[in-house]
């Protein structure tokens, strides 16, 4: 039974969520295709990060964006993104902060929970 009992806290206390919020800006490229920048803002430590797509343009096949801390900071990660026909943009977090995959439809920003 103790191996049990300590088993179940383990695995309780392993899961992390993530609750922040997604947004985006266009900066138009001239003669070449513009980049696209996208910030997220994680709501648990009020720390912020941006990626860029250097196409423009996110599409319905994962794509894979790197994220630099801009809040005071040095953590680093990758991440797929995409947006699906509906319009929602999803974000496989590939284990950065502990989650997986989490999306937001509507407008930006938009809340973002994985």
């Amino acid at each position: 039974m103790k191996f049990s009992v300590l088993s179940l806290l383990a695995l309780t206390s392993s899961v992390a969520a993530f609750s922040g919020q997604f947004s985006t800006w266009y900066e138009g490229g001239g003669e070449g295709p513009g980049i696209l920048h996208i910030y997220v803002t994680d709501y648990s430590t009020g720390s912020t990060y941006e990626g860029r797509d250097y196409d423009g343009s996110l599409s319905s096949q994962g794509k894979e964006i790197s994220f630099v801390e801009t809040s005071d900071g040095d953590y680093s990660w990758n991440a797929s993104v995409w947006v699906t026909s509906d319009g929602c943009f999803n974000i496989d977090f590939q284990g950065a902060f502990g989650v997986g995959h989490g999306y937001c439809c509507g407008g930006f920003p938009c809340n973002l929970s994985a």
